[in-house]
């Protein structure tokens, strides 16, 4: 009797010849049970957890880092890889006393994994600003003093932002420097304007302008003549300390000017206001932006001429990574770039 072996559906009909027709070509079949054939993959929640942190297991080069980087412990990160092993039926990776590798369906997983993310990322921002409306409002955050420079262009940003969102209540506020990025963090602005980035992990910098600063001096102050001899002497090695207001909060250029010179500190000031008024005083020198100088004492104030001056002094703007806002936050980039 010739074999016949069916599979339909999952399930393998073995046949059997009929009682008392051996010779026959009549057959009955009996179903066999087998393991069906994985034929769908709905992803859930959890599956989308799991790849998550096969995904970070990856970054990191193992377990052991990826639970420090994500917080978790060594047990629960192990726990969810094999689990998602078994899900997927899948062996990813190789780990042990000889290191952590992936293995040809491991890399297939993870290239998927990462092209799975992108796209999600991609629909949830496509879904906030589809969702986004024109009105509302929107926090921009500067620092003291940005406004008065021209290169800024924070006027003429948010004229543009009324034009293009005339129903949007548009709140700007002014910050101590360190405060910024920590608004920022905490989405209670949606962009600042800062010159000391501190690079904190949910936030994006995008460079934005640079504002000169020189070094300036009362013209009235007892010490001017005194200073400038200072500045020359300090320049070929020698001379006596020079009376300097410094600021409590400065940017890594203001520390290699401070380095260079011998500098005796008269007064301290976190403001370009209260730095102005104790320099107007004429009681030291001060490292001020040029813009702010000609708009506010160009005719009380001297500039000292240093070979370390004008110092540049890089601006950047500072937004979330996950920003629900993104469309006004692309709109205020574009008008501050013009």
């Amino acid at each position: 009797m010739a074999s016949v072996l069916i599979v339909a559906g999952g399930r393998t009909l073995a046949p059997r010849a009929l009682p008392g027709k051996a010779n026959c070509d009549y057959l009955t079949c009996e179903i066999l049970q087998v393991r069906p054939i994985l034929a769908s993959f709905a992803l859930s929640n959890y599956d989308l957890r799991q790849l998550r942190i096969f995904l970070k297991v990856v970054e990191c080069g193992g377990v052991s880092a990826a639970a420090y980087r994500l917080g978790l412990s060594l047990s629960t990160v192990s726990r969810d890889l094999s689990a998602l092993e078994k899900r997927l039926g899948i062996h990813l990776c190789r780990r042990g006393r000889s290191g952590f590798t992936l293995t040809p369906q491991g890399e297939d997983v993870h290239r998927a994994a990462v092209r799975l993310f992108s796209e999600l990322q991609s629909f949830e921002q496509t879904i906030q600003t589809t969702r986004q409306t024109l009105g509302g409002g929107f926090n921009l955050g500067i620092i003291d003093n940005v406004v008065t420079n021209p290169e800024a262009r924070i006027v003429a940003a948010i004229r543009e932002m009324h034009r293009l969102f005339p129903d949007m209540l548009i709140n700007v506020s002014v910050h101590a420097a360190p405060m910024i990025e920590v608004q920022v963090r905490e989405r209670r602005i949606d962009i600042g304007v800062t010159a000391q980035p501190e690079r904190l992990a949910p936030l994006e910098y995008a460079p934005a302008f640079v504002e000169e600063h020189r070094l300036y001096m009362s013209a009235r102050s007892p010490h001017l003549q005194a200073t400038r001899r200072a500045v020359c002497q300090q320049a070929d090695g020698d001379g006596a300390g020079i009376p300097y207001i410094s600021r409590d909060f400065r940017t890594d250029s203001f520390h290699d000017f401070e380095w260079r010179y011998k500098l005796d500190v008269v007064a301290r000031a976190s403001t370009l206001e209260s730095i102005l008024a104790a320099a107007l005083a004429g009681i030291g020198c001060a490292l001020l932006p040029a813009h702010f100088v000609r708009t506010v004492g160009e005719s009380d104030l001297v500039e000292i001429a240093t070979p370390c001056t004008p110092l540049p002094v890089q601006f950047f703007y500072v937004f979330r990574r996950d920003a629900a806002n993104r469309r006004a936050i692309d709109a205020l980039l574009n008008a501050f770039r013009g």
